[in-house]
């Protein structure tokens, strides 16, 4: 496991519910998870798996059922800690277009992230701005402009500068391609990976598509239904996945998917059970993890 000292953030058993009707419904079940400082993290996983959900109550926009998070060993489920939560985290979302003010320049849209942290005036910021947009590969002629005047390659790029503006310890990328084109995401993925060089900034990379983490990312977690499964270091999750769960996201991303089992996720024991073509009897048991190579660690009753 990684040393205490180097994990920038650090989530224990944090569980969230949803109501659905008369039931709730646990979107993030009893999760154990962490991020070292200055590396890009993925955290993968298919639609629904709770990746975004996570994420989200990471940032505080929901409110955990169980658990804590702690952030340079800072509890940042307190009240207290919030002003240095919204300091030290920012997020990127996946539909640019949706995150910028239509009515805002891109100026004033820098300029107003800038500004919540720090009290300066426009002509004192704008070259704070300039370099912010220079960071990402824009030109500063792009700062009068609005967002519907600009491609969706640019404007991610432009929530990507809003994002660092304020230097933050962390940035959550919440599928930050999966709106654009190859052409542009790729770009956009190779943007990143530069900035994370050049800054030493840590990333938290949600995707599903386990073929783009692995140009990317240090290190990775997989999820489903609400719990980690897998993770280690990328060059052991991607070129030896363990849980079969991993092989199938694996398969899908190259697209070599052959064989899928559909069904509803199972509520005693493994939760992948009932479409996991290994399964035995065992798998009625909860299995905890195990780490079967050095720093390679999986929840699987076959290991």
């Amino acid at each position: 496991m990684i040393n205490s000292i180097y994990k920038l953030l650090e989530v224990k058993d944090l569980s969230v519910q949803f109501s659905q009707g008369k039931k709730n419904v646990k979107a993030v079940d009893g999760v154990n998870f962490f991020l070292q400082k200055g590396v890009i993290t993925a955290l993968a996983g298919e639609s629904g798996c709770g990746k975004t959900t996570l994420a989200k109550t990471i940032l505080k926009f929901h409110k955990p059922a169980g658990g804590k998070i702690y952030l340079n060993s800072r509890d940042i489920t307190l009240k207290s800690n919030e002003r240095y939560l919204r300091k030290n985290i920012q997020v990127v979302f996946q539909n640019p277009f949706s995150s910028l003010d239509f009515r805002y320049s891109i100026f004033s849209s820098l300029y107003e992230s800038l500004s919540v942290f720090k009290k300066i005036k426009k002509d004192q910021a704008e070259e704070i701005i300039v370099k912010s947009l220079n960071d990402v590969e824009l030109d500063k002629g792009i700062m009068l402009r609005y967002p519907q005047q600009l491609s969706g390659g640019q404007v991610q790029r432009v929530c990507i500068a809003r994002a660092l503006i304020n230097k933050p310890s962390l940035v959550i990328l919440d599928e930050p391609t999966s709106s654009l084109d190859v052409t542009t995401a790729s770009k956009i993925v190779r943007l990143l990976a530069k900035i994370q060089q050049d800054s030493g900034v840590t990333f938290l990379f949600i995707s599903h598509n386990l073929r783009l983490l692995k140009k990317v990312s240090d290190f990775c977690f997989i999820m489903y239904a609400g719990k980690v499964v897998e993770f280690g270091p990328k060059q052991l999750v991607y070129d030896n996945p363990l849980h079969p769960y991993t092989k199938l996201l694996m398969e899908a991303s190259y697209y070599r998917l052959k064989r899928f089992k559909d069904s509803k996720v199972s509520l005693n024991g493994c939760s992948f059970s009932s479409r996991c073509t290994y399964q035995e009897d065992k798998c009625s048991k909860e299995s905890n993890f195990k780490e079967v190579e050095p720093g390679h660690f999986v929840s699987c009753c076959l290991f």
